[in-house]
């Protein structure tokens, strides 16, 4: 598997390595994605708190049960409408190459095997799309971005943009080989 580094000579007596990577999405992914879950979680708990608690859901369980009904089908539509869960939790640019993490599988994709780089608004929330060529394992890989980007859309598009211009130099060299 292809590594994310440089080497460059320090003081001529030695080669130090040096990391040549860049880590482009969010780096706690993995915590909002579960944190999304939990708080969906918590949410019905709150709402069932009160009946267990009284014991009105045991004498009577239609009233509380159908309003949590209705409650986990707006959940199950927000994360449907969202895809939380299909976000990558972690992509590195290695200049040649995206090193794609989402959970403990990682995957290594060629810029030359990159159609395109898009960037798409949902809930106020940015993110990054990586349609892949029709080729590859997956048609397409979604992020979000580093936080320092998230307030600025022309940030976001500007790595978007030269993700796609990067990905169309890598297809011009396969091609000029």
């Amino acid at each position: 598997m292809p590594g994310c580094s440089a080497v460059a000579a320090s003081d001529g007596h030695a080669l130090v390595s040096y990391p040549a990577m860049q880590v482009i999405s969010f780096k706690n992914t993995p915590l909002f994605k579960r944190g999304m879950w939990l708080s969906a979680a918590a949410l019905l708990a709150f709402v069932a708190a009160p009946s267990v608690l009284n014991g009105a859901l045991w004498r009577d369980p239609l009233v509380t049960v159908i309003p949590l009904c209705i409650l986990c089908g707006f959940e199950v539509y927000f994360f449907r409408k969202m895809q939380i869960h299909r976000l990558a939790d972690e992509v590195m640019d290695c200049e040649d190459h995206l090193r794609v993490r989402r959970g403990r599988t990682e995957e290594i994709i060629p810029f030359s095997k990159i159609a395109s780089a898009e960037v798409s608004t949902a809930g106020g929330i940015h993110r990054l799309t990586i349609r892949l060529e029709p080729l590859a394992s997956r048609a397409k890989i979604e992020f979000l971005p580093q936080a320092s980007l998230w307030a600025s859309l022309r940030a976001v598009q500007r790595v978007a943009n030269n993700l796609t211009e990067r990905a169309q130099q890598a297809k011009g060299e396969r091609a000029g080989l």
